[in-house]
């Protein structure tokens, strides 16, 4: 961001310039408050009218391990649903939050493949790449994974052992944009598609997009649906999504400016862990408002 401040120029042009001039997008937390299968399509359907190109949530509960039949019944009518709502219009990519043993994620991935996901996300507990390979190797469905590994090494370990379809590391946990370049080009090398981990603020936004326009290998982006109203108050971004794209600022640097005496207004608050308790789809802030679609809800 200095760097590119200094010398007048946009990041996305000190990684090498363009190789297109926006990315897709998926969304993230379009889900809030929905519990029945009904009230996911309906939260899919309004999605999918902003543009956005695929839809990530989680289906299966509280659950760790293993899903009960009654729980996975509901997950695969919850899957079945928005895909009815999506259908041609939107991928639909599915999270597991890392969180199935081998077993249960072979049934898993098994009763989805009917549906077609772009992608099954982590879906083995992630304390060995070994596992999330055994499995690869027996089922249909893409597997992506990438946002607990932060070394090259890590990367390598899924990569040589063809651990998944689509890697995504953080930003902001693999090394910043040089780590992130060193990747993609691992991941190009090895024929395995590349995004990002994305689901953060608006300065790993601005760096994860900058990334996405200069590598040729990056498939799709992953953005928030919403944001804390006073986003606006305390960034000065010039983000532009259109029709289910996301284009870069042609500003110097990473084309954002931080207020920090706004910013000083909103200290973090610290929450406890809200998953596997029964509340995974209220994970927003009761005020968010859609961000980067404000004007066409």
């Amino acid at each position: 961001d200095i760097k590119g401040k200094a010398l007048n120029l946009p990041v996305w042009k000190l990684l090498g310039g363009k190789c297109r001039e926006c990315v897709p997008c998926y969304a993230n937390c379009w889900f809030a408050g929905a519990k029945e299968p009904e009230e996911f399509a309906a939260k899919a359907t309004a999605a999918v009218e902003l543009g956005f190109k695929g839809l990530k949530w989680d289906p299966f509960g509280k659950n760790y391990r293993q899903l009960p039949p009654e729980d996975f019944k509901k997950a695969l009518r919850c899957v079945e649903k928005v895909k009815e709502a999506t259908d041609g219009k939107a991928e639909i990519l599915i999270e597991c939050h890392g969180r199935f043993d081998l077993p249960t994620a072979l049934r898993v991935c098994n009763a989805l493949e009917e549906f077609d996901p772009y992608w099954v996300e982590e879906p083995v507990i992630p304390d060995t790449m070994r596992a999330l390979a055994d499995l690869r190797s027996r089922v249909r469905t893409p597997i992506a994974c990438g946002e607990r590994l932060f070394t090259t090494q890590q990367i390598m370990d899924a990569v040589e052992l063809r651990a998944c379809d689509y890697l995504q590391p953080d930003s902001s946990h693999a090394g910043g944009l040089t780590g992130m370049k060193q990747i993609a080009a691992i991941c190009d090398a090895h024929h395995i598609s590349f995004c990002a981990h994305n689901p953060s603020g608006p300065v790993a936004n601005a760096v994860t997009l900058a990334l996405g326009v200069s590598t040729p290998g990056y498939c799709i982006h992953e953005t928030l649906f919403d944001d804390v109203p006073w986003r606006k108050d305390v960034i000065d971004e010039e983000v532009k999504f259109k029709d289910g794209f996301m284009y870069p600022s042609d500003r110097p640097g990473l084309g954002i400016e931080l207020n920090e005496e706004a910013a000083a207004a909103h200290p973090k608050v610290d929450h406890w862990l809200r998953h596997y308790v029964g509340t995974l789809t209220n994970v927003r802030p009761a005020d968010s408002v859609s961000y980067f679609t404000m004007g066409k809800e």
